[in-house]
């Protein structure tokens, strides 16, 4: 899981077991390259289904359910490119943006080789660091934007981050702190009241929403790391592995080993409707 400063960031998942993981937060626009297995998501506009060689271009502030299948005897891989802000900015700013904006997310089906290999090459740009000039590695980001307008669609400039954002965007910094309301309030220059009151506008509390930005960020290092559990639960803020472990399964449904699950099994994902928003998955 590597991240580059104006120009995006990515990281390569690897899941072993057919899992419904509930309500996850993609914050900016992602391009999604499946490798093995398959990809599920199950958004409020509907569903979309990702095989092996696919891809998905993802709308950022989205949630979805998804469910990564892996392939017969094997296992889930696929790769992520997060595209910074500034740079879907500029090409939209450049008059490059062709396509129509991507509500929630756009599959792609069996990619290019040349595609295959523009993504390829951005994310060895956002590998690369120092080694490689900015403005080559910015180009290698809009490369894989070019494809995706060929594809007929395109990442709308994102609005104003809201208040959950921007709360996830500084606690993701240092998940270890002990995160407080009026510490949150200082850097985002409210009062503690009003940021209460606007995330309860969101339909948020701040203890739920420090309990998710944790867990949503086990359940990347999990799947994109070696990291052990128990280092897991203290880089997401966990003093005891038990309690976060208890957590984890509280917010996913299941246990952190079951993410890391070394045989494959013949799970099968249950009917589920989420009480929240509706959505049905089987």
């Amino acid at each position: 899981m590597v991240q580059r400063e104006g120009v995006g960031a990515t990281a390569r998942i690897i899941q072993r077991r057919a899992l419904l993981l509930t309500r996850i937060v993609v914050d900016l626009p992602t391009l999604m390259v499946v490798r093995q297995g398959s990809k599920r998501l199950i958004g409020p506009g509907g569903e979309i289904t990702i095989p092996a060689g696919g891809a998905a271009a993802i709308a950022g502030g989205r949630i979805f359910d998804v469910i990564n299948r892996p392939a017969a005897g094997g296992i889930y891989e696929a790769e992520w490119l997060v595209c910074d802000p500034t740079v879907i900015a500029g090409f939209a700013a450049d008059g490059e943006g062709a396509g129509r904006p991507i509500a929630e997310a756009m599959a792609i089906g069996a990619m290019a080789p040349d595609f295959t290999s523009a993504f390829d090459r951005a994310r060895a740009a956002v590998f690369a660091g120092g080694d490689l000039p900015h403005m080559v590695a910015v180009q290698r980001i809009r490369e894989v934007l070019g494809w995706i307008g060929h594809h007929g669609g395109r990442f709308a400039a994102p609005p104003p981050p809201s208040v959950a954002a921007r709360i996830r965007a500084l606690v993701s910094r240092d998940l270890r702190a002990t995160w407080r309301s009026n510490d949150l309030a200082c850097r985002l220059a409210m009062s503690e009241a009003t940021l209460r009151r606007r995330l309860a506008a969101e339909g948020l509390s701040l203890t739920g929403l420090l309990a998710d930005i944790r867990m949503s960020h086990a359940l990347m290092l999990l799947q994109a790391t070696d990291l052990g559990i128990t280092r897991i639960a203290f880089d997401v803020g966990y003093d005891s592995p038990s309690r976060f472990a208890a957590r984890f399964r509280q917010r996913f449904g299941h246990p952190p080993a079951a993410v890391r699950e070394h045989v494959a099994d013949r799970m099968t994902v249950q009917p589920y409707t989420d009480e929240n928003t509706g959505i049905s998955a089987k």
